[in-house]
């Protein structure tokens, strides 16, 4: 699959998870050959169907991160892990969930929030096939109201 067509099919799927994406930015970090797309969003935004496809809970009160790996542009599995932690040290454990859609895997995780509640978040990616661990960092204040 070609970068632009994988940018085209993560872009539709951001489409589809977000309702007004250009509040709910992708953030790209690049490691050597390897780029991993990650966001963090309320799932109240989700579409019904979508939320139904891939098994995620709709309500103010959570949000989910996604990510997204590729090597050399073309889309890779991985293991990802993860934790958040708010302003006031509370740890979130960040279980991920591998959803395949066409080429593109995607690894979504969903998790309580509060009314303005601000997460430092801190992924691991571990390619499939690599011993290497690469670490992301993310920030989102999350509103319920």
């Amino acid at each position: 699959m070609s970068i632009s067509r994988f940018i085209v099919r993560f872009l539709s799927f951001a489409l589809l998870i977000c309702v007004s994406f250009g509040s709910y930015a992708n953030s790209i970090s690049k490691f050597g050959d390897y780029v991993i797309h990650h966001n963090a969003v309320p799932t109240d935004i989700l579409l019904p169907e979508v939320a139904r496809a891939y098994k995620i809970k709709r309500s103010k009160n959570r949000g989910m991160v996604n990510i997204v790996v590729q090597h050399k542009g073309k889309p890779a599995k991985a293991k990802v892990t993860g934790t958040g932690v708010n302003l006031n040290s509370q740890l979130k454990h960040l279980e991920f969930k591998e959803v395949v859609d066409g080429d593109v895997t995607y690894y979504i995780a969903s998790f309580r929030v509060t009314n303005k509640e601000t997460i430092n978040f801190k992924i691991k990616v571990q390619p499939t096939g690599t011993d290497k661990t690469y670490t992301v960092t993310h920030k989102k204040e999350f509103f319920t109201r």
